[in-house]
This record gives structure tokens, sequence and C-alpha cells, in this order.
């Protein structure tokens, strides 16, 4: 309990006040009582400040919607003073988390405990900063202990296996058309990683490997797909639902699945956005572009003022040679249909992930007559969580 400084500081001076008028030795002597509960409060607070600590061991690092974690507190009392209540007080920016907790503290005692969590939303995120509010048995003189945040982590959007969209994903046309057996496609070295001992020696990468003083080997990726573009709309109307069910949500995980199944298939990927910033990321392949591309995932918003439609006319002259496009959107309007059909890019028919905004409960109209468009697009139609069974879940690796 926390007893009001200010008021027992001005019965003080009433009682020191009084006593000297009438010299009463009851009134002394309660006023020398005060007297020394402020000062034994004041010393107490002042040691336990001085031998309190505060550890925190957070996660760090990358991981995916979906994913647990913990994290270790431990506190400290070094002294013979004890402490009747200690209160932690988290200040993260997890969404959904709270470890904080009040607990009394012996003199020279530790106390340590494990906080788990989920991470339930994609983003960056920091654990802490942390708070450790205590003081004397009185609370006249509070103190706090304060531990800066200094472990950050990536949440990427959750990957689900897709693997039964790749009949119908843009074909390969143009120059990208592959002929012949896969294993006569010249490979691209694009990185250096660690030798392992099913690697051939013409894979090691010996200038890498006298510099850093141990094997090192070429990354290769193979060129088994022409360039696909993913269009995602950020469109700010045409969104629907509430975090993790909302239609920006599932078009961004089925996004971050798509371009990852395709970038690990050989495929080159890019992706372009009518966010605010009007996000445009050229098609390529390898580790680095489908780091780059969850990135932009994990932080994409719905933000954008551009209409899908016309985002699709004024690239219509960049992709008339560059590949195919799948187009992920909750949009009702049918111009932006027309306008993916006036593409007219030869040798490709063009996958739509369509998400109904009604599913998520939205009041923005559905996409009338799909069926009319069978033939020239191939559909994918997302009314709710259970439209993307028996999709699994899938983790995030080798970032």
């Amino acid at each position: 309990m926390r007893l009001p400084r200010l008021p027992l500081v001005t019965a003080l001076a009433l009682l020191l006040f009084f006593a000297y008028i009438t010299g009463i030795r009851l009134a002394y002597s309660l006023f020398y009582a005060l007297v020394l509960l402020l000062v034994v409060s004041w010393v107490w607070s002042r040691i336990v400040g001085e031998n309190l600590s505060l550890e925190r061991l957070s996660p760090e690092g990358q991981f995916q919607v979906g994913d647990p974690f913990e994290e270790r507190f431990s506190v400290e009392n070094r002294s013979w003073v004890p402490v009747a209540a200690l209160e932690l007080v988290d200040f993260s920016s997890l969404p959904g988390y709270d470890p904080g907790r009040v607990f009394a503290l012996k003199g020279r005692r530790s106390r340590g405990w494990t906080a788990r969590g989920e991470f339930k939303q994609r983003g960056l995120f920091t654990f802490g900063p942390v708070e450790l509010r205590y003081g004397d048995p009185f609370g006249l003189f509070p103190r706090t202990l304060r531990v800066p945040g200094s472990r950050s982590v990536v949440v990427y959007p959750v990957l689900r296996s897709v693997a039964h969209l790749e009949a119908l994903a843009p074909s390969v046309a143009g120059d990208e058309q592959t002929r012949g057996r896969l294993v006569d496609l010249p490979p691209n070295a694009t990185t250096i990683r660690e030798y392992v001992p099913t690697d051939s020696f013409k894979r090691i990468h010996w200038s890498s490997s006298a510099r850093l003083g141990r094997l090192m080997s070429r990354s290769f990726e193979t060129r088994e797909g022409g360039d696909a573009w993913i269009v995602l709309d950020l469109e700010a109307r045409v969104h629907a639902g509430e975090a993790p069910n909302s239609t920006l949500e599932y078009a961004i995980s089925l996004a971050a699945s798509i371009a990852d199944s395709g970038l690990r298939r050989g495929a080159a990927v890019g992706l372009v956005t009518n966010d605010r910033a009007l996000n445009l990321i050229e098609a390529a392949r390898g580790d680095q572009q489908r780091k780059r591309l969850l990135e932009q995932f994990t932080l994409a918003q719905a933000d954008g003022t551009d209409s899908l439609a016309s985002l699709l006319q004024a690239q219509r002259e960049h992709w008339r040679t560059r590949g195919g496009t799948i187009v992920i959107t909750p949009s009702g309007d049918p111009s932006w249909v027309q306008a993916l059909l006036d593409l007219g890019i030869r040798g490709h028919r063009n996958l739509v992930v369509y998400l109904d905004p009604r599913g998520f409960g939205g009041s923005q109209p559905s996409l009338p007559q799909i069926g009319r468009w069978d033939q020239a697009l191939s559909w994918w139609v997302v009314r709710s969580a259970d439209d993307l069974e028996p999709a699994a879940e899938r983790r995030v690796v080798n970032l």
C-alpha cells in the first residue's frame, strides 16, 4: 500500500506546531515517530535500490506468425533488506503479450521465471523496455528500475503449402521457354555457403575458402522457369475484416507463400503493389530475393488509394515481355479483370487469387459472375480459412 507523502508531511508540520504551542509529551512522541518512519522508509528504499538487479533474456532473429517463444526473467536482491512488493511492467510492442507480475522478495534472494507467448501478428517488434517498480513497505519512497529494450524480432507472415497451385501458375513463354532436361539447364551461381561432405569439389569456391580459412561452396540457382509477377492489391477501401482473420492478412500470407514456392522451384519472382508507396520489386531469383520479398510482405499495409485496375493499366507495357501475373485481391470491381485480360501476354494464363470480402465480415460487394472468365483466367476463390485446406502451414527456413 502506498501512503500519500504530501499529506503525511503536512500532518507532521501541524503536529510539530501543536506540540510546540502546547508542550504535550504525546504530541512530541508522535512527531518523533513520524520522523523516524520517514527516515527508515527513505533508507530502506535507498538500500533496496542500490542492490536490486533485473535480467531479461529474450528471443531474437526471424520468426513466423504462430511460432511460440519464451523469455527468461531474473530479479536479484543483494541486500539483507526484504522487498514487500515488486511489480514488473513490460512495454514490449508485441500484441497480446504481457509477462508482468507482482511478487515479494526476501533479502539476499533471487527470483526467476519463464514467460511464454506466441507471435500473433507479422511485423517488426521489440522486447522491452521493462520497468521494475518497488519501494519501502509503506510506499512513501517508490522507485523504478528501468531496463531498455535491446532484442528485436522479425515476424514473417504464415507460409502455406501452395503446391496445388503449380498447375495453375503462369506458364513460361518467349525467351524463357525451357527445353530438354532440367539437369541440362545452365545454373547460376548466386552466393557461397559452408561446404558439406556431399558437395563435389567443383562447387568449392577456393578464393573464399582461402580468405575465410574454411571450405566454402558455391550456391547455385537453376533457371527452371520464367518471370512471375505477383500483383498484391493493397488499396485501403477494398479490404475487410480484422487481423488475423482479414482479407489483408490472408492476401499477404498467400502472396508470400506463392513467392516462396516459386523461388524454391527456380523461378524469377517480382512484386508490384498499389499501396501508398507503389512498391515495385523487379523479378529475380535466389535467397536474397526471397528475403527481400518476405521483408516487404512483413511490413506491408493496406494504405493505398490507387485502384487495382489503374495499377494493371499502368504496368501494361512493362509486363508484355516479362512473364505471367498472379493477382491477389478482394476487390469486387470487375474493371480490374478487364485490365488484366487486356494485358494479352502470349503463352501465359494468368492466375487470380480472389478473397471474397463477405467471407471475412466485410460489406463490400463480391466480384460478379466469376465463371464467365474461367476460359481466360485461372481462379482460386477464398471465402474463408476452410478454402485453404488441406494446405498445411509451413515454417520459414534458411532465411
